[in-house]
């Protein structure tokens, strides 16, 4: 057994000092830690793949990140750890719990199975893993290998922690959250009928015209990214593939770890609604500098047009009851050109959700940048305007 001190310390050497993830109660002195001591930053992230798309950011925009959550939770960072971190190749730590383990103490019926298939799944994933060093003199050597491997090969590496491996730690700052009235009011503008609206061509050339220097843009999957690469591809422009709902995590990671910097993160109606839970970690962060951009067609456009239930759902009323400062709405491209050019990097987190009509442009490419070179560039282009 060790302290959590004597392993937040050598993660700190190593620049580690970021921390996301969901709680667990072997990870109870870990995050009771970070939040006790201000060299460490932690978000509480309301799901595991949520975790993996804020540290997958964080890791992009120069920083180095720490994921925690509970095996139980391991399903829901699959998407992400197949399809950001390995497609992207961005190397993360993970720390996930050893709940329901074979030759461990008695656990909940519900961790039996993931207990029994937790290393499988893990070779399954080509993650390479470990078991978490208990003991002080393996801390140092157990991380530089660690640190090592995840530098050399741009992949995350997984520490399996066990029960008992870490000596509790009781929370010593204490949050109270006094009780509260709320009144939330918002009326949205939207008049055309959906093939009536502007096309989604038309507001990502809008975007790019205020997103020009000293901005970062990340694009939702799907089409979205593709005719962003089509306009006018860029240094300040990243475009998701796969990881469905996790752009706006991802921005969440790259805002926090930039202040300075505006991100602006493009979303669709179908991956917003996918990973809807990210909006309420926006807003109780207040990530001032970042501008979440709902591109609203009512569809899943890239997978053939089936509907979406967006139709129904108040998008800009959600986020102010979530917390965004600011919340626009229309199906105007002019008022989305005054909603763009009124964003304040001081004044967020803003949510502009715009109606645009379904379809694309016909013979719609694909990028021609790999995804880890295009994460590359922009990691560049972070380092170049970061100086």
């Amino acid at each position: 057994m060790i302290n959590a001190k004597e392993f937040l310390d050598e993660c700190l050497n190593l620049g580690f000092n970021f921390f996301t993830g969901t709680p667990c109660s072997y990870l109870k002195p870990f995050i009771n830690y970070v939040i006790d001591h201000k060299e460490f930053k932690f978000v509480d992230a309301v799901n595991e793949g949520d975790a993996v798309a804020i540290a997958s950011g964080v890791t992009v925009a120069g920083g180095k990140s720490v994921v925690m959550f509970q095996n139980s939770g391991l399903g829901n960072a699959v998407n992400p750890l197949t399809s950001l971190t390995d497609t992207f190749k961005i190397p993360i730590l993970i720390i996930v719990t050893h709940r329901g383990q074979p030759d461990g103490p008695p656990d909940e019926p519900q961790h039996e199975l993931m207990g029994q298939i937790l290393p499988d799944l893990l070779d399954a994933l080509r993650l390479k893993w470990d078991y978490f060093p208990n003991q002080s003199h393996l801390i140092k050597d157990s991380l530089s290998y660690a640190y090592e491997y995840m530098n050399s090969n741009s992949k995350p590496f997984v520490y399996i922690m066990r029960k008992g491996d870490v000596a509790p730690y009781e929370l010593q700052s204490k949050k109270d959250y006094a009780p509260f009235k709320k009144t939330i009011y918002h009326q949205d503008d939207f008049q055309l009928q959906n093939e009536n609206r502007f096309s989604r061509t038309e507001a990502l050339k809008t975007i790019q015209q205020f997103t020009n220097e000293n901005a970062i843009v990340i694009a939702t999957t799907g089409k979205t990214g593709r005719e962003l690469f089509e306009l006018d591809d860029r240094d300040n422009q990243l475009y998701m593939v796969g990881s469905m709902g996790c752009a706006l995590p991802f921005s969440l990671g790259i805002a926090i770890t930039i202040p300075n910097i505006n991100v602006f993160v493009i979303d669709g109606d179908g991956a917003l609604l996918m990973r809807t839970g990210s909006m309420a970690t926006v807003a109780a962060y207040n990530v001032n500098n970042l501008v979440h951009i709902l591109l609203d067609n009512e569809v899943h456009d890239s997978t053939g047009g089936q509907s979406t239930v967006s139709h129904y759902i108040s998008f800009a009323a959600m986020a102010k009851s979530f917390g965004y400062k600011n919340t626009f709405s229309s199906d105007n491209l002019e008022n989305f050109k005054i909603f763009l050019k009124s964003v304040n990097l001081k004044d967020g987190p803003t949510f502009i959700h715009f109606k645009i009509k379904k379809g694309s442009p016909k013979n719609l490419g694909r990028p021609t940048v790999k995804p880890f070179q295009v994460k590359e560039r922009l990691q560049n282009y972070i380092k170049s305007i970061s100086i």
